[in-house]
């Protein structure tokens, strides 16, 4: 009795599952799934265990509405894993109606070639372009706020990313490194040219973690005075930056791993309002010649300025620094 009633018990759990991501409905060959408004739906696939685009080729434009039993609805969403593993997929166009991308919503589709997103997507979700390796290069719109974890892991074949505006890229929240395409790619466009010198602008306030890693195409800086965080990883990696860099003094934080890696730095003068220094701020800047640390830091985190080899002079670190 107790073995029959844990089989039911295991069936009705496989069965809630595959209902929980079943489709409400098709159209053209796509599977949508109404959202809980009943005015809008999402794309999906048929159940957990049986994708339906697996045979699915060449180009995809996904539409902004449906219409289905006499009644339009607006489509908002790519659900979690929809076109995952399509590798015959060659292009897709997403909708502005749409807001969001779920999690491992493209993940594996490695014959992607163009990506174009909705100038109304908030969020992109963890893994969802995961090792979409043809992909060359992605369009960033300004409405995104977020980026999953893995998002553009695997993303070998990126060779650029573009944008429109510099404000909105430095508000993005990514979830790790590999959330941002320029850990691939490592060349940002703005309206279609190469960001070489990068002006950040007076709206800025923060520039969030990762927002520039890895951006080897990046030559030089200027950061204003609106400015008062800089974030970990925030400019890790950028090879590229030679000279000189300051740090204003509306700065008051330097997060860890802010510029690693910035073999080409040869100087650095940073703001009076900075208060911390964080661990590996500076590590392997072997560039760098001179570093000019004002009275307001009070902690120097650990191996802030470890493997920046040029420091053979005298780095005088201010009586104010209790650790």
């Amino acid at each position: 009795m107790k073995t029959t009633k844990l089989l039911c018990g295991i069936f009705c759990l496989l069965l809630s599952a595959n209902l929980a991501n079943a489709y409400d409905f098709m159209v053209d060959g796509v599977c949508y799934k109404k959202n809980s408004d009943g005015k809008s739906v999402y794309v999906t696939f048929q159940t957990t265990n049986n994708p339906s685009y697996q045979e699915l080729g060449g180009s995809l434009n996904i539409p902004s509405s449906v219409h289905c039993s006499g009644k339009d609805y607006d489509v908002t969403g790519i659900g979690l894993s929809a076109f995952s593993g399509c590798n015959k997929l060659r292009s897709i166009t997403i909708p502005n109606s749409v807001t969001w991308i779920g999690d491992y919503a493209f993940s594996g589709c490695s014959g992607l070639l163009l990506v174009r997103i909705g100038t109304s997507v908030t969020k992109i979700g963890s893994y969802a372009f995961k090792s979409c390796s043809g992909l060359t290069s992605v369009t960033i719109p300004n409405s995104v706020t977020k980026i999953g974890d893995y998002a553009f892991n695997g993303c070998s074949g990126l060779t650029k990313v573009e944008i429109s505006d510099i404000a909105a890229w430095c508000g993005i929240s990514f979830g790790g490194y590999s959330a941002n395409p320029l850990n691939n790619a490592n060349h940002l466009y703005m309206n279609g040219s190469e960001l070489k010198d990068l002006v950040i602008p007076n709206s800025v306030t923060k520039i969030g973690s990762y927002a520039f890693k890895s951006c080897s195409g990046l030559a030089s800086v200027t950061i204003p005075n609106s400015v008062t965080t800089i974030d970990s990883y925030a400019f890790d990696g950028c090879s590229g930056l030679t000279g000189a860099l300051t740090i204003p003094n509306s700065v008051t934080w330097l997060g860890n791993y802010a510029f690693r890696n910035c073999i080409r730095l040869t100087s650095v003068t940073i703001g009076n309002s900075v208060t911390k220094i964080g661990s590996y701020a500076f590590k392997s800047c072997s560039g760098l010649t001179s570093v000019t640390i004002p009275n307001s830091v009070t902690t120097i985190d650990s191996y802030a300025f470890d493997g920046c080899s040029g420091l053979t002079g005298a780095l005088t670190i201010p009586n104010s620094v209790t650790w």
